[in-house]
């Protein structure tokens, strides 16, 4: 009986062993790919919400509080939406992939959009736009693509600037050293406290930076210019040349406490950072003298088409208010800056400021700008 008994009891252990090692092929795997499943559902889910609660309206959404977004981010980023804020109005979105970005584990995933203009006849692809989702606080969240694209990026600091430099690009300790003294002194100049912390990414081209924030455009810019996001004390140098020290779009952090709770116009907030930094990636003086080049091409290109014209190219409107802006330095320095870019963006408002500030008339105004403009192309 006990042999009977102890051979019983390995025939079932034999079966036992049989069982687990005869279970369905890739049997953990496919458990995996479950929970995986579960999480791309749930996920493109999330994004869909995170859409249809910005009620078509994108960029005027891009900080709008969200809980359906990294409350960590939110912190860090007033306009935490990196990417959403160059959507335009009522962009249609079509989801290409929901996928794990971290294959070991079920951590984290890459939700890649390709939107497309909701106007016209024929459907155009806007942009594709990536984000990721990742747990936060055993939930998932939506978060940017910019921490994660840049991780591999060299890190310097100088003064309050915290630099990334991008992988194929040499760091340049000068020209961080000069980004720094521009920030402080023009802080000073202008009455107002230097950012306590600046962020600074230094891309090959505005392409690449616009590709850290998750942006992929129809369209390639090169190596030609750059971006700020002043709410978020954020600067995108996208052209080697200047690399670390870019001042049209340093200018506009600095100056953004200025700007905060009033409204003003291109002609200003871009007149100054021209003045002030150039613009495109060229210096003031030859801003001008493209200005100087098509206006005598078009005669009927004056001051007050400049201000007038809603369809006038950026770059002319850029320089026309960059000559204003040094005129008015001249006239009373900061303050006086500091009212031209607080007066408001319609056209009356804009004479008014500078007639008063100036201390002219508009025709004397007019014709003292236009041969200012003379004068700086040809030196």
């Amino acid at each position: 009986m006990t042999r009977v008994m102890r051979a019983l009891t390995s025939v079932l252990s034999c079966l036992s062993a049989f069982a687990c090692e005869s279970s369905p092929p890739g049997g953990a795997a496919a458990r995996a790919r479950v929970s995986a499943d579960s999480s791309e559902v749930a996920i493109r889910r999330l994004w869909d919400e995170y859409l249809r609660s910005k009620h078509g309206q994108f960029a005027a959404n891009a900080g709008t509080p969200s809980i359906l977004w990294s409350a960590s981010e939110q912190l860090q980023w007033p306009m935490y939406d990196l990417a959403g804020f160059y959507l335009p109005d009522g962009a249609v979105p079509e989801v290409m992939r929901v996928a794990s970005a971290a294959p070991v584990s079920d951590s984290e995933y890459e939700i890649v959009t390709r939107f497309w203009d909701s106007g016209g006849s024929t459907k155009r692809a806007v942009l594709t736009m990536t984000v990721f989702a990742r747990q936060e606080r055993g939930r998932w969240v939506l978060a940017n693509a910019l921490p994660r694209r840049t991780g591999a990026w060299g890190t310097e600091k100088v003064g309050s600037i915290q630099f990334r430099v991008a992988p194929r690009l040499k760091y340049d300790l000068v020209k961080a050293r000069h980004a720094a003294v521009f920030v402080d002194s023009l802080a000073r100049a202008f009455s107002v406290p230097a950012p306590p912390r600046l962020e600074y990414y230094v891309a090959e081209s505005v392409d690449q930076a616009l590709e850290i924030l998750g942006l992929e455009f129809p369209v390639r810019y090169g190596a030609a210019g750059g971006f700020a996001k002043p709410v978020n004390g954020q600067v995108f140098s996208g052209i080697p040349a200047h690399g670390e020290n870019y001042r049209h779009e340093l200018s506009h952090v600095v100056l953004y406490s200025v700007l905060r709770g009033a409204e003003t116009s291109l002609l200003a907030s871009e007149g100054v950072a021209t003045w002030l930094g150039g613009t495109a990636g060229g210096d003031f003086r030859s801003a001008v003298q493209r200005l100087e080049s098509v206006m005598r091409a078009q005669p009927d290109l004056t001051l007050d088409a400049i201000i007038d014209g809603a369809e006038v190219p950026q770059e002319i409107r850029y320089a026309a208010g960059g000559v204003l802006a040094q005129m008015l330095n001249e006239a009373g320095g900061a303050p006086s800056l500091r009212e031209f870019l607080r007066a408001g963006s319609r056209p009356a408002a804009i004479r008014t400021a500078l007639e008063r500030l100036m201390e002219r008339p508009w025709s004397t105004i007019v014709a003292d700008w236009r041969a200012r403009v003379a004068r700086l192309a040809a030196t």
